[in-house]
C-alpha cells in the first residue's frame, strides 16, 4: 500500500514531498488544516472573549473522542493535558503513598526503556530515597515475568511502556504485568505514545481495561503539542495531590471548606489552557477520518513502510560494527525502525545533509516512516545509507 502521492499535496507547508522525513516517531507533519485550526481558535477567542471556552471545551471533547476511539474505550474517561509529563505528575500524587501523613517506605517498578518524561522524573525520585525498581527490558522473553517477580503488597505502582521509545519493540505481554497488578490492587500506568494510532491498540485485546494509559498527538496522530491524554480506568475516582481548578467543575453541591474532586476524568483535569492545541488536532482529525485513515489503515501502512526499510537495510549486507538490525523480529516492531550503531549521531548528521531528517538515542538510529512518506523517498534514503556506510567509522 503506497498512498503518499495522494496525500503529499495536503501536507505542502511542511513540504513533505520534497523532504524525507523519516523522523514520523518524534514528530509527523501537520496536514494543511492545522493552520485552520489555529485560525479560528484566534477568531473565536477575538469574536467571543471569555465566552470562548464554551467553544474550546467542545474542541477538547473531540480531542478525547478521537483518543477513546483509538483505544476502543468509547465511554473511556480522559484526563487531557500539555505534555505527558504533566498528566505522570498527576498520577504520581494520586497514589496513596503520597498522600499518608505518616511516611513509609514507597516503591514503583519500571523498566530502563522508558521515554524521558517518566525516566527523569522517576530518577529524581529515586535520587530522594525512593525505591526505584528498574527492570532491564532485555532479554525481552523474560521481561514480563520479571517485572511480575518484583510485584508485591509494598508496591505502590508499576509503571511501563507499550512499545519501547529507542528500539521500537512491542511489549507484548504487558497485560499480564497490568493484570498482575490489578490482583494486588497496584496502580499500573502504562505509556502508550508509540503504539497509539500506528499500531493497532484495543485495551482489551492487550487486557489494559484496568490500566492508566498515557499517550499523546505529537508523534503518530499529526497533532502537534499540546495534545496530551491520560486514560483513567473504568470507575475510579482519584484525589491527586497536584490538582487543577478545572477538578472543581462538578464539585459545586459538594461540601464547602473541602478541597473536592469531579469523578472519573474529572478529578484528573488541569486548569486554564491555551486551547489553540485542541483546536488544531481537532482539524487534523476530522481530515484523518474525511481521507479514511483510520488506525487499522495507518497500522497497515506503516507496517509496509518499516518492512520495506528493515528488507532493504537487510539487503545492503552492511557490517555488523557499523549498522545492526534489531534483535527482536519483525513482528514484535511498532512504528519505526532503530538500528544499533556506535556512530547514532553522525549517521543523523550525515543523512540530515542528503535531506534525510533522522534521530538517534544513546546507540539507536531511528529511521520512522509517516503516511505522506512514498516508496521512492524510502528507496532513496536506502541508497544514501547504503552510499554512506563506508564513511561512517
Amino acid at each position: 500500500m503506497n498512498i503518499a502521492k495522494d496525500l503529499q499535496p495536503y501536507y505542502r507547508q511542511f513540504n513533505v514531498s520534497e523532504r524525507i522525513l523519516l523522523s514520523g516517531h518524534s514528530h509527523q507533519a501537520w496536514p494543511d488544516v492545522a493552520e485552520q485550526g489555529v485560525l479560528d481558535c484566534f477568531h473565536d477567542a477575538a469574536k467571543h472573549i471569555d465566552d470562548k471556552w464554551e467553544l474550546a471545551f467542545e474542541k477538547a471533547e473531540k480531542v478525547r473522542a478521537f483518543y477513546r476511539s483509538l483505544m476502543h474505550d468509547f465511554n473511556g474517561q480522559i484526563a487531557l493535558g500539555q505534555s505527558t509529563h504533566e498528566l505522570i505528575l498527576r498520577f504520581l500524587s494520586d497514589l496513596d503513598c503520597f498522600k499518608k501523613k505518616k511516611k513509609a517506605p514507597i516503591k514503583i517498578v519500571t523498566t530502563d526503556g522508558e521515554f524521558h518524561s517518566m525516566r527523569r522524573q522517576l530518577d529524581r525520585l529515586k535520587e530522594l530515597d525512593i525505591n526505584i525498581e528498574v527492570v532491564p527490558t532485555q532479554p525481552s522473553d523474560t521481561l514480563a515475568s520479571r517485572i511480575i517477580d518484583k510485584l508485591d503488597h509494598s508496591t505502590d505502582a508499576v509503571m511501563v511502556s507499550a512499545v519501547f521509545f529507542a528500539t521500537s519493540q512491542i511489549f507484548k505481554h504487558i497485560g499480564e504485568v497490568a493484570n498482575a497488578a490489578t490482583s494486588l490492587n497496584i496502580p499500573c500506568l502504562v505509556d502508550a505514545y508509540h503504539a497509539i494510532n500506528v499500531i493497532e491498540f484495543d485495551l482489551e485485546q492487550w487486557q489494559l481495561q484496568n490500566a492508566f494509559i498515557i499517550g499523546g498527538g505529537y508523534k503518530y496522530c499529526q497533532a502537534g503539542e499540546g495534545n496530551c491524554f491520560m486514560r483513567i480506568p473504568h470507575d475510579y475516582h482519584g484525589s491527586p495531590v497536584i490538582t487543577g481548578w478545572f477538578a472543581e467543575f462538578e464539585t459545586l453541591d459538594q461540601i464547602t471548606g473541602k478541597v473536592n474532586y469531579g469523578r472519573g476524568q474529572g478529578a484528573f483535569s488541569g486548569s486554564t489552557y491555551d486551547p489553540t492545541s485542541h483546536y488544531r488536532a481537532a482539524a487534523v482529525f476530522d481530515f484523518l477520518n474525511q481521507q479514511g485513515l483510520t488506525a487499522q489503515v495507518l497500522a497497515t501502512i506503516n507496517k509496509q513502510q518499516v518492512s520495506r526499510l528493515w528488507q532493504g537495510i537487510e539487503s545492503l549486507n552492511i557490517p555488523t560494527n557499523i549498522l545492526v538490525l534489531p534483535e527482536h523480529d519483525i513482528q514484535d516492531n511498532a512504528g519505526f525502525l532503530s538500528l544499533t550503531t556506535p556512530h547514532a549521531e553522525k549517521w543523523v548528521k550525515l543523512l540530515g545533509s542528503k535531506g534525510i531528517q533522522t534521530d538517534s538515542r544513546g546507540n539507536q538510529l531511528r529511521l520512522g516512516p509517516a503516511p505522506y512518506v512514498s516508496n521512492a523517498q524510502i528507496d532513496f534514503a536506502l541508497n544514501e545509507i547504503e552510499q554512506l556506510a563506508g564513511f561512517v567509522s
